[in-house]
């Protein structure tokens, strides 16, 4: 029987053909959403329980989501209780897959955005996805390319000085071999769920959101994360977000000032990158946190 999913669903028809085919009669229970880059998250009821459903209508997100799945998430499923996802179904080309539902609620705006033990598993999960791949010289010379085209772009959406500092930093950076891991791509907070009675020590975190999956160096994964939540703001002083940084580390098991070089050139990366994407969809607040991002890296490392 086909879904009772009416026409305002935002499946495409080719993908609601495939859930139908996938799951028989199901119902929408929810549309978790962001609303930003034409990405789809539903929650739906099948015969076999929750499911999720994810779908966009450009591939390259379905298709990193799928290889994370099924290359990277196996130390995450390994636990028990799974700390990620089991993935169901998947059909790249029509942008769409389905993968178990994960109980609980996201630790970004839940009770527990600013626990350390929350923290400290998300650095202990971190430490398990982080699998090495392969030794590659080539990272860093397109690191390079994308900061200088990031740079081109960025002129009148920062001090001058700033930019300047930045291209400086750029220029003297040595290129090295560097070993790829198996990374998130967006580790943070929104990303987490939370489950469990954290009142009797039971509490647990788990991952989700593998859209920006790649294999990347391990210090990628931790940019946003240290500037998001490791520093004042948001609520957060200086004691707690001291705090949040130490009990993640302590899970996580290193620091990224332990590869000081990839460390300074993926900092000047995402800032920049934030900043300029932010800038060209029209996002403001995501462009002033670029901004800070990129204040932040000169400050370290100028």
């Amino acid at each position: 029987m086909a879904s009772p999913v009416s026409n305002a669903s935002p499946l495409s028809p080719a993908q609601r053909a495939l859930v139908d085919a996938w799951f028989g009669e199901w119902e929408l229970l929810g549309d978790h959403s962001w609303g930003l880059q034409g990405i789809h998250v539903l929650r739906i009821a099948t015969a076999q329980g929750p499911v999720a459903v994810k779908a966009s209508g450009t591939s390259h997100h379905i298709v990193r989501e799928a290889r994370a799945h099924r290359q990277m998430t196996a130390p995450l499923l390994a636990l028990d209780p799974p700390r990620a996802a089991r993935l169901l179904h998947a059909d790249t080309r029509a942008g769409v897959l389905a993968a178990t539902w994960l109980p609980g609620r996201l630790v970004e705006g839940g009770p527990h955005e600013r626990s350390p033990e929350a923290f400290r598993q998300a650095g202990e999960l971190l430490a398990r996805l982080h699998v090495p791949k392969n030794l590659t010289s080539s990272y860093d010379p397109a690191a390079l390319n994308k900061v200088g085209d990031f740079l081109s772009r960025a002129a009148g959406l920062a001090p001058a000085a700033h930019l300047r500092a930045a291209e400086r930093l750029a220029a003297s950076h040595r290129t090295a071999p560097r070993w790829l891991y198996a990374t998130h791509g967006d580790f943070q907070p929104r990303n987490w769920i939370e489950d469990g009675d954290w009142g009797a020590g039971s509490g647990l975190v788990s991952l989700i959101d593998w859209g920006r999956a790649g294999y990347r160096p391990w210090v990628t994964d931790l940019v946003r994360l240290e500037h998001q939540c490791f520093h004042p703001g948001h609520g957060r002083s200086a004691h707690d977000a001291a705090q949040l940084r130490a009990a993640f580390y302590a899970g996580y098991g290193r620091d990224p000032a332990q590869e000081p070089d990839s460390w300074r050139l993926d900092t000047l990366l995402q800032s920049l990158g934030t900043m300029v994407w932010a800038h060209e969809v029209g996002d403001a607040p995501f462009e002033e946190e670029g901004r800070l991002m990129l204040a932040r890296a000169v400050d370290w490392f100028g």
